[in-house]
């Protein structure tokens, strides 16, 4: 069920109301951890199954890490847990991509191959649950956390239903410690929740749903419009994607407090970034910090001289872009970003210490420059993803920057949709504000309920009459 649902409201206030009517630890975190099984199976039952699978090998494996007593009988047991997650991640996410273009590549060569095919559904929120589990068990490896005894703890870490199906992507030394006894719920954590979970719906009811309808029709058909249209459809599909994600991860994060656990933040205003590598650091955090954990330094880092940096940068951002879906534009995309953050570490490097440079880069007209190029770099790599053919992408992308001024074709630009994005702008120049978001918890609670109120007003008159899903749902 989606946050923005009649279900999920229905079902939230059950949870909570039966979480802290039970009194002792034991009671609480089963009752919690059935109801995100519950959760989980509301789309597909059956697909319960993997994650109790991956939990039961993690949760072993986490044990028979700590107790092994050689390297090698410990990398063994690793490498089970990374095979269990990584195995399923790999049959559900991509074996249908990669038997669609073996087949594509077979019939290119006059390969005689029968006309099949092959559709695989995708478990939800697989990506992230995955991920989760692999953080745990090399974190036991490494020595950081002790495994867990209780296998009802561990399956709750992995399947804690706000933060389930898409993130953030939350680490075992980061949630286990907060499960030694049921964290208490206090006022302040309720009235934060409240801030969060009704500021992330409107970004996902109000913006990102408003938008999509905008966005889908451009995209769909970029011959029929012109180069204006097609900027507006690439500034909207960027406030849409970013409504639609960080909106279900604020959600997440006010679901949680209500249950007193506190998750982490996983934006922080990317689209002020003033390099693609800032972006990144700004952009689904927990993923970046993922990836650079337990990818990039495994594969060196930046120890191994400077090529080997720039080889597993792009590495690295091209895996990034498979994880987030399994075709080639999100793989051109990853290496887009993969190449860019190379390009920019080469660049920094080259200036660093220079003392004209650093006082040039130290500038507030330098960092304006340098957030306009970010924001152009960023929106053309979202034209790669949401391009429904490259003939299409290679169109939108000439309109944005400037190659296609004279596009014929209808001027449609919907009054709303300037307005839209111009709440995403504003949202972010606020936002920049230091501790900008917290100030509003501060101000009289008659203040905020008239806000919270107005809020809920704007989703029921002018939002749309059905939500769509997540976009990171797909992950």
């Amino acid at each position: 069920m989606s946050f923005a649902s009649r279900d999920f409201f229905i079902f939230l206030p059950i949870v909570l109301l039966t979480y802290n009517a039970l009194h002792t630890r034991a009671h609480k975190f089963r009752f919690l951890l059935l109801a995100s099984w519950f959760f989980y199976m509301w789309w597909n039952a059956w697909l319960i199954g993997i994650i109790l699978f991956t939990s039961v090998v993690d949760f072993a494996a986490g044990l028979l890490i700590e107790r092994a007593v050689t390297a090698r009988q410990r990398r063994a047991w690793l490498l089970v847990s990374l095979a269990s997650n990584l195995g399923f991640l790999g049959i559900f996410k991509y074996t249908t991509f990669l038997v669609t273009n073996g087949l594509a590549l077979a019939r290119a060569v006059n390969w005689p191959v029968p006309d099949w095919t092959l559709h695989i559904i995708l478990p939800i929120g697989i990506s992230f649950h995955t991920f989760q589990g692999i953080s745990y068990t090399m974190e036991v490896y490494r020595g950081q956390i002790r495994a867990v005894r209780s296998f009802p703890d561990f399956a709750l870490f992995i399947a804690f239903f706000p933060q389930l199906v898409a993130g953030p992507i939350v680490r075992a030394s980061q949630f286990l410690p907060q499960m030694a006894t049921p964290p208490p719920v206090r006022a302040r954590q309720i009235d934060e929740g409240l801030h969060w979970f009704v500021g992330g719906l409107f970004k996902k009811v109000f913006i990102a749903d408003q938008l999509a309808q905008f966005v889908d029709l451009v995209f769909a058909h970029p011959q029929l419009y012109d180069a204006a249209t097609h900027r507006w459809a690439v500034l909207a599909y960027a406030g849409q994607v970013y409504c639609d994600f960080s909106g279900y991860s604020d959600m997440a994060i006010g679901c949680a407090k209500w249950f007193g656990f506190e998750l982490p933040l996983n934006f922080n205003l990317p689209y002020l970034a003033s390099s693609i590598a800032d972006f990144w650091r700004r952009w689904h955090m927990t993923l970046s910090a993922w990836l650079r954990d337990y990818l990039y330094i495994p594969l060196g880092g930046n120890r191994r001289g400077a090529h080997r940096t720039y080889f597993n940068l792009i590495v690295t951002m091209t895996l990034c872009g498979l994880w987030h879906g399994a075709s080639w534009n999100y793989a051109a995309w990853g290496l887009y970003n993969g190449v860019l953050v190379a390009a920019h570490r080469a660049y920094d490097l080259t200036l660093r210490g220079r003392p004209w440079a650093d006082r040039w880069r130290a500038g507030s007209a330098y960092t304006l420059i340098a957030t306009a190029v970010t924001l152009l770099l960023v929106l053309l790599g979202f034209v790669l993803v949401r391009s429904e053919s490259w003939a299409g992408c290679w169109l939108m992308q000439r309109s944005l920057i400037g190659w296609n001024a004279a596009a014929a074709g209808e001027h449609w630009v919907p009054v709303w949709v300037p307005a839209l994005v111009g709440m995403v702008a504003v949202g972010h120049f606020l936002g920049a504000l230091r501790g900008y978001g917290y100030r509003l918890l501060e101000l009289a609670p008659s203040v905020r309920a008239a806000v919270y109120v107005a809020a809920v007003v704007l989703l029921v008159v002018f939002g749309p009459w059905t939500s769509k899903s997540f976009i990171y749902f797909q992950f």
